[in-house]
């Protein structure tokens, strides 16, 4: 009867350890590596002072995903931030915001001849065709998106989490690594998003690329895309880099 009974105990104890919300250390890689880049990627992110980067962006704002807009920015940490749209849509388009040497207001530039608009950032004007708010431009927000949504789900660990390892990529001349996480929205509303894919630069440990998929409209779809290129760090950007007195805006 020995042998029956380990075999029992070893049965009972195997269905404990599998049981919902349990986790044994090490069982699920692809969410290990996806955890990894995050933490990186939150390392990375601490660590920059100011950056200037090319940002590729499509969102969903007043009922579609908007067509992709490239803008040139340079962002200083706390809260400073110049665009100038450089693709197809809305060229030559200049925004230029900062909490003290803007008063924060938003200064916006749309033509050559036209008078400069003086907006409130979080205004329906400024609002119009976004999805974000200047407050959230530069490379913090979507870092801060993600954490925020790790954070949760390591606070609810019986809420089912899915993580795919999709292995490296090669995107605007940037090698790196990406993962997509699926997020039980359904369940727990306080997640940003139900998935979330993510590409992490071997370079810098900075995002290069960010996917949003959400509820919208009653359907499940991308609603948010963004890629930074070129991205370089700690430029040593100064409060010229943010007047509107600069000489090279048109602002």
């Amino acid at each position: 009867m020995r042998p029956l009974f380990v075999l029992l105990l070893v049965l009972v104890v195997t269905s404990v350890s599998l049981a919902p919300g349990a986790r044994a250390e090490g069982d699920d890689p692809a969410r290990a590596v996806a955890e990894a880049l995050v933490e990186r990627m939150i390392a990375a992110e601490r660590g920059v002072k100011d950056a200037v980067y090319t940002l590729h962006r499509r969102e969903w704002a007043e009922g579609g995903l908007i067509p992709e807009e490239r803008m040139a920015i340079k962002w200083r940490r706390g809260g400073d931030v110049y665009m100038r749209w450089v693709g197809e849509r809305y060229n030559g388009r200049e925004v230029l915001y900062s909490p003290t040497l803007t008063g924060g207001k938003l200064l916006v530039s749309t033509a050559a001849y036209v008078p400069t608009l003086t907006l409130d950032p979080k205004g329906s004007v400024a609002m119009r065709g976004n999805r974000h708010s200047v407050l959230d431009a530069g490379l913090s927000f979507p870092v801060r998106m993600v954490r925020e949504d790790f954070e949760l789900a390591r606070s609810r660990p019986e809420l089912p989490l899915t993580a795919e390892d999709l292995g490296p990529r090669v995107l605007f001349g940037e090698s790196a690594r990406c993962a997509r996480v699926t997020m039980p929205k359904d369940q727990e509303p306080g997640f940003y998003a139900m998935k979330s894919e993510f590409c992490i630069a071997d370079r810098t440990g900075l995002p290069v690329f960010f996917e949003i998929t959400d509820r919208m409209g009653g359907q499940v779809q991308v609603v948010e895309r963004f890629n930074f290129v070129g991205v370089k760090v700690n430029q040593g950007l100064t409060d010229a880099d943010f007047s509107a007195e600069n000489p090279a805006y048109n602002l």
